[in-house]
């Protein structure tokens, strides 16, 4: 796969979205942001053709990360999702599971692991 794909990334902390867009886009990636889950729902659905993988926080104000990664699924099921929390409630990430999003990374970020299960994802090893 020569191109990468289009990632969007939904983070209420202004800094680190703007540092994860700009890491992103230097590594070729086509990059959205949204800073709620109202917002990334929307975004969503105006780019769902664009847009391969979604990065969320899950905890986002107006509509949370995990709520607002559903919403997505219903508009297109073959969606990708990255989840990210300071802490995964076991129960929660069983149900969260159950919706199709298989990945989870912790907070606070480490752009390279970030990047290493981006590509993963698009090579389809995970």
């Amino acid at each position: 796969m020569g191109e990468k794909p289009g990632l969007l990334i939904v983070e209420d902390e202004d800094f680190l979205r703007l540092l994860l867009v700009e890491i992103m886009t230097e590594h070729g990636y086509t990059v959205f942001e949204a800073g709620d889950g109202e917002e990334a729902v929307e975004i969503y659905r105006q780019h769902q053709n664009e847009i391969d993988i979604v990065l969320s926080d899950l905890g986002l104000p107006h509509l949370g990360g995990w709520e607002a990664f559903e919403k997505m699924h219903e508009i297109n099921p073959n969606v990708k999702g990255i989840l990210a929390s300071g802490y995964f409630d076991p129960q929660l990430k069983e149900r969260i599971l159950a919706t199709g999003a298989k990945y989870f990374i912790q907070k606070p970020y480490n752009p390279p692991d970030i990047i290493a299960l981006l590509d993963r994802i698009v090579k389809g090893e995970e």
